[in-house]
């Protein structure tokens, strides 16, 4: 049974969801160390104290994580980093925009806004 289990709904072509999974996976690989490869449509990855599996379909992404003894009290903190990490790669731009940092968001807050006015005074 899995420590961590979710599953992500998606909007992209197969290859596409496949190729950000990847983008995450290598990501969060930087940052613990893990070591993956593709089995199919399934991105395996592992560390030690750590298995898990990426299964990627048309229309969601599957994950299942298995941690060992000593990282089962950090469980909370990588399921919510690995959510984020796949969430992010999966969200369409505009979603990315927002969930970026302050300041991005902020910037595409204002060019909806100078857009938004631009708009209003054309039709004037």
């Amino acid at each position: 049974m899995a420590d961590i289990h979710f599953v992500r709904k998606h909007n992209l072509p197969l290859a596409d969801a496949k190729k950000k999974v990847q983008e995450a996976a290598d990501e969060l690989g930087q940052e613990y160390d893990l070591q993956s490869e593709w089995d199919g449509d399934t991105l395996l990855f592992s560390r030690s104290g750590v298995q898990g599996a990426m299964a990627v379909t048309p229309n969601d992404v599957t994950l299942e994580v298995k941690l060992g003894f000593l990282l089962r009290p950090f469980k909370a903190k990588f399921e919510h980093h690995i959510e984020r990490n796949l969430e992010l790669a999966l969200a369409s731009p505009a979603v990315k925009a927002a969930q970026g940092s302050p300041a991005s968001a902020a910037s595409a807050a204002k060019t909806a806004k100078t857009k938004s006015i631009s708009a209003k005074a054309a039709k004037k």
